[in-house]
């Protein structure tokens, strides 16, 4: 939409042209008047006007005048004279400003539209002139502070195939001033990070992240600032290098890199990670080499710490024979615990010899195990919630059939669950007894819901639905109330500074603390130590 200004001293000739054509029909939402230029000067320091429309001889100043200064101060600005002088001069000068058209009053109604139109029409031209070259300064200010992002944008976008035409990708490089030619090849190396040797917390994983990735650009890119690192997620990123020789020495330098570069994550990040070598390509057929090597990925089930290059292609799946479950059921019904956990491992052990071993097969492996161990709790008369927990869980699920050890792992957890709950259900001592006994003997550590239903063989949900019923507070509230009471105790029996108090009641921030005994017991630590020991003295 456009904002139009009329600036004349005659009121009759304002109101003439304001009703003289449908300006709404122009795209044209808000009208402005001004009698004089002093009063034009002030609209225009409130409104962005596009299109001015002015009288040439008025009181305070002409509307030549007044078009000197817009064309000094407001270049997008269209400007048509309407005047009943018909002065050469006038109109010469006009001309020299850049005004739109010079019309004599009384100015037909039909071609006083066929300007204003023109003039929306160079408004228009205008406005993308600007677009376009604010956005060109933008990318170059931004390239210049922001180069590494700006490259890994790109190439993300290239990696989603978001609009990979060879023209769309050159217009992209020109525009962001990126160094990359648009005919050079590149090779795409996939890092993924198969497994953690232990569970890291957010905080930690983003530092592992960064650390992994600073290691691949300073041993596979090599600093190369045409190559580039594009993270896919917290465990997978791309390296992009700029295409060398196909001979064969590179190649195995390439190999070599990414050898020395597995070996230094196992040994200093602790984490399994392969790297998955491309095929060279241009940049819009960088795609395709990706979904290539995502695929590779998919389908490595069994090797780990490897790297794998794309030309050799996937060995030919070899066929495997489907365990029978029963066996392993009859040795948890004779509670041989030992015997199932060695046959489990050997089992799983010989699928990383298999090549070309599919994921259906570790699906299928997975549901004659579930089937055999819901067999086997129903033959309890247990639930199966109460004894798997968070095994039968889809994220559980789906990551164990990433790999085959991740799948061991799975298994392996899976039985720990069962054969707990197998001893915990011959314990006659009664669950809340021993849910409290927990509590109390971890009460100085950050124990959690989930640790109190694994020690108990419980769902937390049912868990702790389970302790409100029988105990009238919740988990949460429980562990607090016996916390104040041991630093109570401490408080007043010993000679411990409240900091040291406060860890021992499990609680590493000292001001949470003051404020959670003051919320519990009317008074600060200090205040209550005072009190107690005066009334013990």
């Amino acid at each position: 939409m456009y904002q139009l200004l009329i600036v004349d001293d005659e009121i009759h000739a304002v109101r003439a042209v304001q009703a003289a054509v449908d300006w709404a029909e122009l795209s044209i939402s808000q009208i402005h008047v001004a009698h004089n230029i002093k009063q034009a000067m002030g609209i225009f320091g409130e409104h962005p006007i596009d299109i001015m429309i002015c009288d040439i001889e008025m009181p305070q100043g002409s509307g030549i005048e007044l078009l000197s200064w817009v064309r000094e101060r407001h270049l997008l600005t269209e400007s048509i004279f309407l005047t009943c002088h018909s002065n050469f001069i006038y109109a010469k000068e006009a001309i020299q400003l850049g005004s739109l058209d010079y019309m004599l009053k009384p100015v037909k109604l039909n071609e006083l539209r066929a300007v204003v139109l023109k003039g929306v029409e160079k408004i228009n031209e205008k406005r993308e002139q600007h677009i376009s070259k604010a956005e060109s300064q933008y990318y170059a200010k931004l390239w210049h502070t922001n180069r590494s992002i700006l490259m890994e944008r790109f190439w993300q976008d290239v990696l989603d195939q978001r609009d990979l035409s060879p023209k769309r990708i050159r217009d992209v490089l020109q525009s962001r001033n990126l160094p990359i030619q648009e005919m050079d090849s590149y090779l795409p190396i996939l890092i993924f990070v198969q497994r953690w040797a232990e569970k890291l917390n957010t905080e930690d994983r983003k530092l592992i992240e960064y650390a992994l990735m600073n290691a691949a650009d300073h041993m596979i890119l090599r600093g190369d600032e045409q190559g580039q690192l594009v993270r896919i997620t917290s465990d997978m990123f791309v390296a992009i290098l700029p295409a060398g020789t196909e001979a064969e020495d590179h190649t195995k330098n390439i190999e070599q890199m990414c050898k020395i570069y597995i070996e230094s994550c196992n040994g200093y990040f602790q984490c399994d990670i392969s790297c998955y070598v491309g095929e060279q390509g241009l940049i819009h057929e960088m795609a395709a080499r990706y979904n290539s090597l995502i695929c590779m990925k998919e389908s490595n089930l069994n090797r780990n710490n490897h790297v794998f290059f794309v030309s050799e292609g996937i060995n030919t799946a070899q066929s495997v024979a489907v365990i029978q479950m029963n066996v392993w059921l009859k040795m948890l019904e004779q509670d041989a615990y030992d015997a199932i956990y060695s046959e489990s491992e050997r089992y799983l052990n010989s699928l990383k010899d298999v090549a070309g071993l599919k994921v259906e097969v570790l699906q299928q492996f997975i549901q004659s195990f579930l089937q055999m161990l819901y067999s086997f709790i129903q033959f309890k008369e247990w639930h199966a919630y109460e004894v798997l927990g968070e095994a039968i869980a889809i994220e559980q699920l789906s990551q164990a059939v990433r790999s085959v050890t991740d799948l061991q792992a799975w298994v392996k957890y899976t039985l720990d669950q069962t054969i707990q709950f197998c001893y915990g259900a011959e314990d006659t001592k009664p669950l809340m007894d021993r849910i409290i006994d927990f509590i109390k003997q971890h009460v100085d550590q950050a124990i959690s819901r989930e640790d109190i239903a694994r020690h108990v063989n419980l769902h937390p949900d049912y868990l702790s639905r389970r302790f409100k019923k029988e105990t009238g507070k919740s988990i949460v509230e429980f562990i607090v109330e016996e916390r104040i009471s041991m630093a109570k105790e401490l408080l007043v029996t010993t000679n411990m500074s409240v900091s040291e108090i406060a860890l021992c009641v499990g609680y590493s921030n000292f001001s949470y603390f003051s404020k959670i005994f003051k919320q519990g017991v009317r008074m600060n630590p200090n205040q209550y130590r005072k009190f107690h020991r005066s009334e013990l003295y």
